[in-house]
């Protein structure tokens, strides 16, 4: 095992076979479709993509694109890859243009510490990118079936994270949003018969969608001066024209 590799636990075993099952693919699918727009209108020239999936090959780009393994990535091609962990990324403060956060919250403990590691690699006016499941959507629904069934095989264990509270997390770290959307409406089970759901989710049912994309820009507050005093307001001269007309009264005062 390469040095600085995190091992993988069983969950995050079940959870990457999951992805490359019928439901994980389906969705897979439909981010592809979604995710780079939002990326090339960013401009972004080094981008950080924390954990699983792996949605297509960076090197068709000119970025400089890194992936954190944190023991739940299979090893990929054409990825610059660093092993550490989410909550205490092995980067520099102010490295990165965009942080890439796929589907990886809902299994970390912590959700505000990784975000606000994601604050601290972002540069000045750089943008996260966050991708989770919906709790409301049928994938929700089918997670507390397996849940209720005691499925062990079932990876998705801890509760999905509302965008809700997604975005509230956010404005109390200092990111401000910029855009975010529902995607995805495939109802698990029913493939790719079930497209006409994405045609009239969007419009008639968009809570019912597997998954969000939201988009949030590090904001810069104005830095506060401090050791400044209040000015002193300085007392006003009289105008020349005044001062000799008064020295001219008093000097007739005193001769008479």
């Amino acid at each position: 095992m390469p040095r600085g590799v995190v091992p993988s636990s069983l969950r995050q075993r079940r959870a990457a076979r999951w992805w490359t099952g019928r439901s994980g693919r389906l969705l897979l699918e439909r981010a592809s479709e979604i995710l780079p727009p939002w990326i090339e209108r960013l401009h972004a020239d080094t981008v950080l993509q924390l954990g699983q999936p792996v949605f297509w090959n960076p090197l068709e780009s000119d970025r400089s694109w890194v992936l954190l393994n944190d023991g739940f990535v299979c090893a990929a091609d054409g990825y610059l890859q660093v092993y550490g962990r989410c909550d205490a990324l092995p980067f520099a403060d102010l490295r990165f243009d965009l942080v890439l956060v796929p589907f990886c919250l809902t299994r970390m403990s912590d959700t505000r510490r990784i975000l606000e590691e994601c604050w601290r690699v972002l540069r000045p006016e750089g943008h996260v990118l966050i991708m989770d499941f919906n709790p409301s959507g049928s994938l929700g629904m089918l997670r507390r079936w397996h849940l209720w069934r005691r499925d062990r095989g079932w990876p998705w264990r801890e509760p999905f994270l509302p965008l809700t509270q997604l975005r509230r997390l956010l404005e109390e770290i200092g990111f401000g949003l910029r855009q975010g959307r529902y995607f995805q409406y495939t109802v698990p089970g029913f493939g790719h018969s079930a497209q006409w759901l994405e045609l009239v989710g969007d419009r008639w049912w968009p809570a019912g969608a597997n998954a969000y994309i939201l988009l949030a820009q590090k904001r810069e507050n104005s830095p506060t001066l401090v050791g400044l005093l209040p000015a002193r307001q300085k007392k006003r001269r009289p105008k020349l024209a005044t001062a000799t007309a008064n020295l001219q009264c008093s000097g007739e005062s005193n001769g008479d």
